[in-house]
């Protein structure tokens, strides 16, 4: 049987309808499981860049740095809020040297002294200033004060005591390992912050806090004034337990912590470090790129808004203006308030005049001629305040204490009607205690005077401060009942 061949027609056959193969995205828009990934992805990507410091470090890895656009200033607090009180701790065994501050019972805990360079200067061993900041601002070793080249404050604290953001601010280093004269170290940007120099101008400033034994914190994130950042120890370069605190500005070279000499150049100058830092080798540098960090926390100045309009340069003045608690009003606001007193008073005045009359014994009324037809206000001499008087009666027991407050004129005088730039903040130099009110405006004072309300913590003698004006009290001791 043989197979024929079918016979080849002349004609094709085709679709009536041309196939077109879908493109993937056309593929993957029809299936809703890809675009909720598509979302779960976002969402965690976004809340990651919006998280704590996400954000920050978001610009840091797109542009180069970190963004503090955002961050405000909002005055200052000390790097460390308690320290033992030596004296009394070193009576029952206390040493700094073997006992860390957990160890230190809390009777014996004091607010950080107030760093008194002019005391630094003058016995720094035998003060209480001496026993807590152990060198100064651009002090020597030999004498913890002096014209050297030692760039920060130390501290004198047990290993393990609370450090805290002495600002609100950004941290951009931190370095967690035990290497280096610094140790472990946190570094904290500071911008828009009142410049030392003019505080009506703004500058950026960096806070450095060095030989922690615990870092809390990592680079890009915004921490607040008073959060803690870390513990203090004594890891690096160091003799004995402190914090290692100082406060720059910018530099040449950009970098942060800054020293004001190399060992190069230590070495080049014959002399060893500790020699370097005696001797105040290059200390002008210092002058010019760091600032004595406890000066400025302690002037904590006001904090301060920016007027609306372009943002300013650094360095550049600025209109500003102090933000006022809830009593404070300014000086135009207060005259405005006491003229109206005084027209209130005088109506007063007037209306009992009117009604001084007396009886005719024919019951007629004659009308007092002291009546006056028109008082005008008496004119307003305000009184600046130079200094305040805390009075109380020197000792203390169980429950409030009544703190009297007096402000004083330039002659000493009582400024029965005070001008005040900017409020009183009660706080204790020794000792803890509550004060109710914690800050005084003009408008709480009555002829120069107002009553504040204290509760002591403990048995701790207490020595109330009044800042900006920085006035000590005399000491109040406790007494039994």
């Amino acid at each position: 049987m043989s197979l024929i061949a079918p016979k080849r027609m002349g004609f094709s056959v085709s679709p009536l309808q041309k196939r077109r193969e879908p493109h993937a995205f056309q593929y993957l828009s029809e299936r809703a499981s890809f675009w909720i990934a598509v979302l779960s992805v976002l969402a965690f990507v976004t809340g990651n860049m919006m998280g704590t410091h996400g954000w920050y470090l978001f610009w840091k890895s797109v542009f180069g740095e970190y963004d503090d656009s955002l961050i405000v200033y909002t005055g200052t607090v000390a790097p460390i809020a308690l320290v033992p009180d030596y004296v009394e701790w070193g009576l029952y065994g206390g040493d700094p040297s073997e006992h860390t501050f957990q160890q230190v019972p809390r009777d014996f805990l004091v607010p950080l002294p107030t760093y008194d360079y002019s005391e630094q200067q003058r016995d720094y061993e035998h003060s209480a200033v001496g026993d807590t900041y152990s060198i100064a601002h651009l002090g020597t070793y030999k004498t913890g004060a002096g014209k050297g080249a030692h760039t920060g404050v130390d501290i004198r604290v047990p290993v393990g005591t609370t450090v805290q953001a002495i600002a609100n601010g950004l941290v951009i280093t931190v370095r967690d390992e035990d290497r280096g004269g610094f140790g472990k170290f946190v570094v904290i940007r500071h911008p828009r912050v009142p410049d030392p120099d003019d505080p009506k101008r703004i500058t950026t400033l960096y806070s450095v806090y060095a030989h922690l034994s615990a870092v809390l914190v990592s680079e890009g994130m915004v921490v607040q004034k008073g959060q803690e950042i870390g513990a203090s120890g004594r890891t690096g370069n160091v003799t004995g337990a402190h914090l290692h605190f100082q406060l720059e500005r910018d530099n040449p070279e950009n970098r942060h912590p800054y020293w004001v000499f190399t060992l190069e150049e230590a070495q080049a100058a014959g002399l060893t470090f500790d020699q370097a830092i005696d001797a105040g080798l290059h200390r002008e540098r210092g002058l010019l790129f760091t600032i004595d960090p406890m000066l400025y926390i302690q002037a904590n100045y006001p904090a301060v808004t920016l007027v609306a309009g372009p943002v300013p340069e650094e360095n550049t003045e600025v209109t500003m203006e102090v933000r006022k608690s809830k009593r404070a009003r300014d000086p135009a606001t207060l005259l405005a308030r006491r003229d109206q007193r005084l027209r209130r008073r005088a109506e007063r005045r007037r209306t009992l005049e009117e009604r001084m009359v007396a009886q005719k014994p024919g019951g007629g009324i004659i009308v007092s001629q002291e009546i006056v037809a028109s008082v005008e206000p008496v004119p307003i001499s305000e009184q600046a305040v130079a200094s305040v008087d805390i009075q109380h009666d020197g000792t203390f027991s169980r429950g409030w204490e009544n703190i009297r407050i007096v402000l004083l004129d330039a002659e000493g005088r009582t400024a029965r009607i005070p001008r005040l730039d900017r409020d009183l903040v009660l706080r204790t130099a020794y000792g803890e205690a509550t004060f109710r009110p914690e800050s005084l405006s003009a408008l709480d004072f009555q002829n120069g005077e107002a009553v504040v309300q204290m509760l002591p913590h403990g048995r701790t003698t207490v020595v109330i401060q009044v800042q900006p004006f920085g006035t000590l009290s005399a000491p109040m001791r406790h007494v039994p009942n």
